[in-house]
C-alpha cells in the first residue's frame, strides 16, 4: 500500500513539474496596448523569447484563439540560449476591451506555453485631432492638464497618460524628462519607441509627501522624447490637490467655515473701483491655511489678511470688481484653496448689476 501511494505521489509531482516547466524564456509574456483607434491598421506584436529550458526545442504549431490573428513562428529547431520571435498580426475589429490569447506547442512537448495581449478599442472612428485637441511641440494631448484630483500626503499614485505623436518621425523615450521630485516616469519596454502618427502612453507617479506645497498644487513638465537627430520638447500640466498631513486620520483637523458661497453686490458703477471683501473663518481646532487664491476673469486679487486662521478666528480676502466692455449682469468668480480635508478647494461666485 506505502509502495503505491509514494508511487503515486511521484507521479503527482512529475505531473507538476511538466505542467510548470517552461522551454522558452519570453522577454514579456503579457502586454498591455493601450487604448487603439476603431480605424487602426493591422497591429503586429512581437513576442521575443530566448531557449533556456532544455537542450534544444522546436515550435510545432501556435494556435490562436481568435481568428482576427494570425501568427508567425520560427520553424527550424533552435538550440539552447539561442533567440527567437513570435509575431502576430491583429485587426481591430470591434469596440471595447479585448484580451487575446496564443498557445504555444513544441515538438515532442508535452507542455504548452501561453502570451497574452490586450487593450481598448475606442468606439468612436475619431481623428487624432478630436481624440488629442491640444498640440505643443509636435505631441498631441487629450487633455490640457493631468489631474489626479484629492491626494493624502501618503503613499505614490499613478495614471496612464495618453499622448499623439503628430510628427513624421518615430520618437523614443531616449532621455529621462526633468521633474520635480514628487514626479516619477515609468516607461514600460514596450512603449519605449512611438510611430509616427500613433499613439504612446507612460506612467505617472506622483508622491504627495514629497513636494513642498500642500493644497492644490499644479505643474508644468517637458516630457521630452528624440527622434535620433534633436530632442522633441512637449508641454504637459500635472494637477493634484494634497491634503496637509495633520487633516488626516482622528486628529484635530481644520475647518473652513463660509457664509455663503456666492456674493451679490447688487448695481456696481462700472469704473473699475468696486472693492470686494469676504470674510473667511476656522471653526476647527487647528490652524486653517489659505494656501491660494485665485481670482478668476473680471476680478483682481488685492490682498489676503492672514494666511494662517487660527481656531475661531477669521480672515478678510478682498479683490477689485475690474471694468467690463458691457454692462447688465455679470458673474464672475474667485477660488479658494485650503488645508481643510473636507472642502480644500472652494469657488465662490460675484454676482453683480453693472451699470454705467
Amino acid at each position: 500500500m506505502i509502495k503505491k501511494l509514494f508511487a503515486f505521489l511521484l507521479l503527482i509531482f512529475g505531473l507538476t513539474l511538466t505542467t510548470f516547466a517552461q522551454y522558452v524564456h519570453f522577454e514579456s509574456d503579457s502586454v498591455f496596448l493601450g487604448k487603439l483607434s476603431h480605424t487602426e491598421d493591422t497591429l503586429t506584436q512581437s513576442f521575443p523569447f530566448v531557449v533556456d529550458g532544455a537542450s534544444s526545442v522546436q515550435i510545432d504549431t501556435v494556435i490562436a484563439d481568435c481568428a482576427c490573428l494570425l501568427p508567425e513562428y520560427p520553424s527550424k529547431e533552435l538550440k539552447k540560449g539561442e533567440k527567437g520571435e513570435i509575431k502576430v498580426a491583429y485587426v481591430p475589429y470591434k469596440a471595447g476591451p479585448f484580451s487575446k490569447e496564443i498557445i504555444v506547442k513544441f515538438k515532442d512537448k508535452s507542455v504548452e506555453q501561453v502570451v497574452k495581449f490586450a487593450g481598448f478599442i475606442r468606439p468612436y472612428k475619431l481623428s487624432a485631432e478630436q481624440l488629442f485637441p491640444y498640440e505643443n511641440g509636435g505631441i498631441r494631448w487629450g487633455h490640457k492638464k493631468v489631474s489626479f484630483g484629492n491626494l493624502t500626503a501618503q503613499g505614490i499614485t499613478s495614471k496612464t497618460v495618453y499622448f499623439y505623436n503628430d510628427t513624421d518621425d518615430t520618437l523614443y523615450f531616449e532621455k529621462p524628462s526633468l521633474l520635480p521630485d514628487h514626479l516619477g516616469i515609468l516607461i514600460d519596454s514596450t512603449r519605449y519607441s512611438v510611430g509616427p502618427k500613433s499613439e504612446g502612453s507612460f506612467e505617472l507617479f506622483i508622491k504627495p509627501e514629497d513636494r513642498a506645497e500642500f493644497g492644490y498644487a499644479q505643474d508644468t513638465i517637458n516630457l521630452v522624447l528624440s527622434n535620433r537627430q534633436e530632442d522633441i520638447k512637449s508641454k504637459f500640466v500635472v494637477s493634484a490637490s494634497i491634503h496637509y498631513p495633520e487633516s488626516q486620520g482622528d486628529g484635530p483637523k481644520p475647518k473652513m467655515n463660509l457664509s455663503n458661497t456666492y456674493i451679490n453686490l447688487g448695481n456696481v458703477k462700472n469704473d473699475g473701483q468696486k472693492i470686494v471683501s469676504f470674510s473667511v473663518m476656522n471653526t476647527g481646532e487647528v490652524p486653517l491655511k489659505i494656501l491660494k487664491v485665485e481670482a478668476n476673469h473680471g476680478l483682481e486679487l488685492l490682498s489676503v489678511e492672514d494666511e494662517d486662521v487660527q481656531p475661531l478666528e477669521s480672515s478678510n480676502i478682498n479683490l477689485r470688481f475690474l471694468e467690463t466692455a458691457r454692462t447688465g449682469k455679470e458673474v464672475r468668480s474667485f477660488t479658494i484653496f485650503t488645508n481643510d480635508p473636507t472642502d480644500p478647494v472652494t469657488i465662490i461666485s460675484v454676482k453683480a448689476n453693472v451699470v454705467k
